[in-house]
């Protein structure tokens, strides 16, 4: 499983980069998709507790360390929602599609909210992250949109570390 793990935390590296470089290969000034936030979201709803919350930390970090937010900021976010979604995904499990959507929407918005909020705790005064809601719904329905992408990306990752006769019988 240490393989998996590593193999999580460069899609989070991949994603990291992604998600800060089409913003500006596309002039979108505020809004972005939140790709770190949506494998959170993946491990939230697929991983095991202590392992899932491990790979939300790295995430969170990945994402501290790509967006020069104060330090800890989006890990704890992270790590937060991983627990917030895991208590309520119990009532909602997903394989990706309009379900994983529909939860990468909601949690966009509560995430990003979040981290304004805290944001604004941290470093008072600063023009880091301000609540707009207009690059906030615009971020959610990007985030949204690509969850069903970063789900199936996952999804198949966890495929290659399922045995083969084990796979035979969940068929």
């Amino acid at each position: 499983m240490i393989l998996r793990a590593l193999l999580v935390i460069a899609l989070c590296l991949a994603a990291a980069i992604l998600e800060s470089v089409f913003p500006f290969v596309f002039h979108m000034s505020a809004a972005r998709a939140d790709l770190l936030l949506v494998v959170v979201l993946y491990l939230a709803l697929n991983d095991e507790v202590i392992p899932g919350a491990a790979l939300s930390l790295a995430a969170g970090y990945i994402s501290d360390i790509t967006s020069a937010t104060p330090t800890c900021l989006y890990a704890f976010l992270a790590v937060f929602t991983f627990a917030a979604v895991r208590i309520g995904g119990n009532a909602v499990k997903t394989d990706g599609g309009p379900q994983s959507m529909a939860v990468a929407f909601a949690a966009s918005l509560i995430h990003s909210t979040l981290a304004a909020v805290l944001f604004y705790f941290v470093a008072p005064g600063s023009e880091g992250l301000v609540l707009k809601f207009s690059p906030l719904i615009w971020s959610a329905v990007a985030t949204a949109a690509v969850a069903p992408l970063v789900f199936s990306v996952l999804r198949r990752l966890d495929k290659g570390f399922v045995p083969a006769d084990a796979a035979l019988r969940v068929r």
